[in-house]
């Protein structure tokens, strides 16, 4: 039998909260559309940020753990040092973010197509083609792009900006199908 009080506690915290986190989608995923450049700055400087601090920790264990690795000292430093180039140079930090993100993008237009050909066939094959076939085009202009680090930064802004736009809309129909799934378990309740 059904805990109802949590069970309906649960659904209205997780209702409330998945629909708060689909604002700030929403508002991130704006500012990324609105304003590419310094959505694909940010994402840039956040990246070098996280490569700084990692190279930090990894000279920490390096330390704590074989002090005469000269492999794991010179992974730390060039962590340091490319996260720091990154933090104070993004637009070099968003050309590089370009071409990871062609290649992604390829990989991820190869799984389509795989996928839509080990489908059976009465499931609609056409969405992972279709699929597949953006990610290529994306995929090209990420790499036409990426040597110019204005455009790979307005780029790859407006490419996350759309992302968060998207997750903004899924998150927020979880929250209403949280809603309905709530109310389908109080009507089982009464019966």
């Amino acid at each position: 039998m059904i805990n109802y009080p949590k069970r309906k506690a649960f659904y209205e915290k997780y209702i409330v909260h998945t629909k708060r986190l689909a604002i700030a989608f929403f508002l991130l995923g704006l500012v990324g559309i609105f304003f590419p450049h310094l959505m694909g700055f940010t994402v840039s400087v956040f990246i070098g940020w996280i490569m700084f601090f990692l190279g930090l920790y990894t000279a920490f264990v390096t330390y704590q753990v074989d002090k005469k690795s000269w492999l794991g000292w010179l992974k730390s430093l060039l962590l340091i040092i490319v996260g720091l180039w990154m933090v104070f140079n993004p637009a070099i930090g968003t050309s590089a973010l370009a071409l990871v993100m062609a290649v992604y993008l390829f990989i991820d237009a190869a799984l389509n197509f795989s996928l839509a050909f080990t489908l059976k066939p009465a499931v609609n094959k056409i969405w992972p083609i279709i699929n597949g076939l953006l990610s290529t085009i994306l995929g090209v202009i990420f790499l036409f792009y990426a040597p110019n680090p204005l455009a790979s930064s307005w780029l790859l802004g407006l490419y996350v900006g759309i992302s968060l736009l998207f997750d903004a809309i899924m998150l927020w129909q979880l929250g209403k199908g949280a809603d309905k799934i709530m109310v389908e378990e109080i009507v089982e309740l009464e019966e």
